[in-house]
């Protein structure tokens, strides 16, 4: 199995309004990534790219290989995206919401999910809307692990959670990546990333800089 589970080439949006410019990256399998950067630099518009149907960039993006714009479907089988902004069925129990979205996907593992939901301390029975913002978070993770994810994005997963969230969280993804997935997370929190990441580059302005090992970078 190809070893790099995401390449970007010279990856730049097209349109009006804000973009990437000339981004390119190699994310390997086994490693957790971080991108930091001002509100506004693009962390989160580089995700946007890589989970929108339609193409808004010229250059390439490859996930385990699929190149993107040729293999969106099979893209987001492999990927697990966990974020404050991400749709689910508010008025609906997690189990509720992982029975209608599990149906997407032909290897969803329920009993794995309630495996996961049961490890992070988060009740199936409860309602999206009633969850705090740290319990929906381990949802949107226990559901992407539940689908056998490979690749996950993490934009701004931990932002606001107290120490306890952030133990939990990163136990989890240390589990995930010696099981050869790959983790790439958008932070501010720069302690978060000398304890916890293993790669850490900039974003400004749209561009996206090289990336250095974690433990005791300077930023």
């Amino acid at each position: 199995m190809d070893n790099i589970a995401l390449t970007l080439e010279n990856v730049t949006g097209k349109g009006h309004g804000f973009k990437l410019k000339d981004i390119s990256a190699e994310f390997e399998n086994g490693y957790i990534y971080a991108i930091t950067g001002k509100n506004g630099a693009g962390k989160t518009t580089l995700f946007n790219y890589i989970l929108a149907q339609r193409k808004r960039y010229t250059g390439s993006i490859k996930v385990s290989g699929y190149e993107l714009e040729r293999n969106h479907a099979k893209a987001m089988e492999i990927i697990g995206f966990v974020s404050e902004d991400n749709v689910f069925f508010e008025n609906r129990t997690g189990k509720q919401n992982a029975d209608i979205l599990g149906l997407v996907y032909d290897d969803f593992d329920e009993e794995l999910f309630n495996e996961c939901m049961k490890k992070m301390n988060v009740s199936t029975a409860t309602t999206l809307w009633r969850m705090s913002r740290g319990e929906r978070m381990k949802f949107q993770l226990a559901f992407a692990i539940a689908h056998h994810s490979r690749l996950y994005l993490l934009d701004e997963a931990t932002a606001g959670m107290d120490a306890v969230f952030k133990i939990e969280l990163f136990d989890m993804l240390r589990e995930l990546i010696a099981q050869e997935c790959c983790v790439i997370m958008t932070t501010h929190d720069m302690t978060e990333i000398m304890k916890n990441t293993d790669y850490v580059a900039v974003m400004e302005d749209g561009r996206l800089g090289e990336f250095s090992e974690s433990i005791g970078c300077i930023v």
